[in-house]
């Protein structure tokens, strides 16, 4: 008899305690499945809706001989996004497109809250307002890309550039910063931003 008491005493403490071990347990994997959810939801924002963005900076004698290439991601900045907003949705006057390619020798570190490109120049061949930048889009893709080909007339270096929309002043809507390139009249600095909508 004591045998058969402890036993269904056992059975009982099991049937009693193991409900409420579960009950304690079960408010941490609410959380951690909620935050995983969350994380999971995030993710799936972020790679859904992004600009996946690159600079590609060639430097060429004037022979065309290639001395110098830099591939850099760059940012979009805030004032970037306002306006990539305004142009694809709102009903009012649309803004200017960024096409207007500007460069410096200032090492900066671009940030998001950017809205000049600091120490851009504006001499020896490599100034923002001496032509717009060429935009190219295939119909039915998801890049687009505006180039800039700079003729130097003098010794300049340069390893930032801004994407603007205004031959001057305007609104700063990309920014990048690449190794110091430097060339000398009659060499060429090719400046490729490369957008990918997605």
């Amino acid at each position: 008899m004591p045998r058969r008491l402890t036993g269904l005493s056992l059975a009982v403490a099991l049937i009693l305690v193991v409900p409420l071990f579960l009950v304690a347990q079960s408010p941490n994997v609410a959380v951690d499945a909620q935050a995983a959810a969350t994380l999971q939801s995030n993710n799936h924002i972020q790679a859904k809706a992004h600009f996946d963005n690159w600079v590609t900076i060639t430097a060429r004698h004037a022979d065309g001989t290639v001395f110098a290439t830099r591939k850099v991601h760059n940012l979009v900045t805030n004032a970037g996004f306002d306006l990539i907003s305004k142009a694809v949705s709102d009903t009012a006057t649309q803004p200017s497109a960024c096409n207007w390619i500007a460069v410096t020798n200032t090492a900066i570190t671009p940030g998001a809250g950017d809205t000049t490109l600091s120490g851009e120049i504006s001499t020896n061949g490599l100034g923002r307002s001496g032509a717009q930048g060429t935009f190219a889009h295939t119909n039915g893709q998801q890049t687009y890309t505006v180039t800039r080909i700079f003729t130097a007339t003098g010794t300049q270096a340069s390893q930032a550039t801004g994407l603007f929309n205004a031959s001057s002043t305007g609104t700063l809507c990309y920014e990048a910063t690449y190794t110091q390139v430097t060339v000398n009249s009659g060499d060429t600095l090719t400046v490729t931003w490369t957008v990918t909508l997605s």
